[in-house]
């Protein structure tokens, strides 16, 4: 069942991550999934409209400098220069932290990587790090795939959490040549993971 969800889930983000970031907009929160959740990010950080898919069953959702976004150079700017995403998949049973170790088993898997790989080829991912945080499962990945679109670092962190019962994903995309240290894409997840915890007044 895991491994099911994981596909759905990921499957979405394989095939969004090639939008671009397009001029228009400058909002730093999205309603989906017919208006139950709302997907917000950090300060300085604002909705791609492009990129944006929402079917019902899961959702995906870019962010990028609002500056970038809104083509207004006196807009917010976001404090690191990374894209942001996050993919809200189906729901999930059981508390999510009680399935990490099946998370990492999965992922680790020619399975588990094929899905993380935006060329859909597992020996284009590798999996450098495991790092379990304040109730996210933390992946730093490298994704060796031909580049579409945004041109974005090759690593990245990725962090998979429960919101509203649902399995999600939540990642840094670092620009490509920015310096983004391990610490600092942590916290980034960490604050990205509070802000649409906190944009959904009822909890998640």
């Amino acid at each position: 069942m895991i491994r099911m969800r994981l596909h759905i889930c990921l499957a979405v983000l394989s095939l969004a991550l090639a939008a671009c970031v397009a001029p228009g907009g400058g909002t730093d929160r999205v309603r989906i999934l017919g208006g139950t959740m709302t997907i917000a990010a950090p300060q300085g950080y604002c909705v791609d409209p492009g990129s944006r898919r929402d079917t019902g069953g899961g959702a995906f959702v870019l962010f990028g400098s609002c500056a970038a976004i809104s083509g207004d150079p006196s807009a917010a700017k976001p404090p690191y220069p990374a894209m942001l995403s996050a993919t809200v998949g189906p729901t999930t049973p059981e508390p999510l932290r009680e399935t990490f170790p099946g998370f990492e088993k999965f992922f680790q898997s020619s399975a588990g990587r094929a899905a993380l790989a935006r060329s859909g080829a597992p020996q284009d991912v590798a999996i450098l790090r495991v790092v379990r945080s304040d109730g996210l499962l933390l992946l730093k990945i490298r994704d060796r795939s031909r580049q579409q679109g945004t041109p974005v670092s090759e690593t990245y962190w990725r962090a998979i959490t429960g919101l509203g019962g649902r399995i999600t994903a939540l990642s840094v995309l670092p620009l490509r040549g920015a310096r983004l240290s391990d610490a600092q894409q942590i916290r980034l997840l960490h604050d990205f993971d509070a802000a649409i915890r906190a944009a959904n007044r009822t909890g998640l």
